[in-house]
């Protein structure tokens, strides 16, 4: 599975982990002041929340892949174009649902080099 944000190659590896949690429609519920319950339901167009992880055991990316990815997460109120193999979506970071991106190395040292691995955590939504 090739996956691609914003022209950055992330590890084909890392896992969608919201893929199947997210549903096309929403309601509102509301009561009268009569009793009455009126039921709204609308279909669901952008803001679908995409979240991908590189794990422990899986999905590692490189400091130079973590760099690239923190650059994109930086620039307030950019979108983006991600692709999860056959899959294209326009994406922003959940900068509502922060830290929109974190990593964290696996071997912790003071100076990192360009090959050392992370894990992380990208928190995306659909616009």
């Amino acid at each position: 599975m090739a996956i691609t944000l914003g022209g950055v190659t992330l590890s084909k590896h890392m896992i969608w982990e919201d893929e199947d949690a997210y549903g096309l429609v929403d309601s509102v519920a509301v009561r009268t002041l009569a009793g009455n319950l009126i039921v709204r339901d609308q279909a669901l167009v952008k803001g679908r929340p995409i979240t991908l992880t590189a794990r422990e055991d899986q999905g590692w990316l490189t400091k130079t892949q973590v760099d690239a990815v923190r650059g994109l997460a930086n620039a307030a109120g950019a979108g983006y174009s991600l692709v999860i193999e056959s899959q294209s979506f326009q994406v922003k970071f959940r900068h509502h649902e922060p830290p929109a991106f974190e990593a964290t190395a696996l071997i912790m040292r003071n100076n990192h080099d360009i090959d050392d691995y992370y894990t992380c955590t990208i928190k995306l939504m659909t616009v």
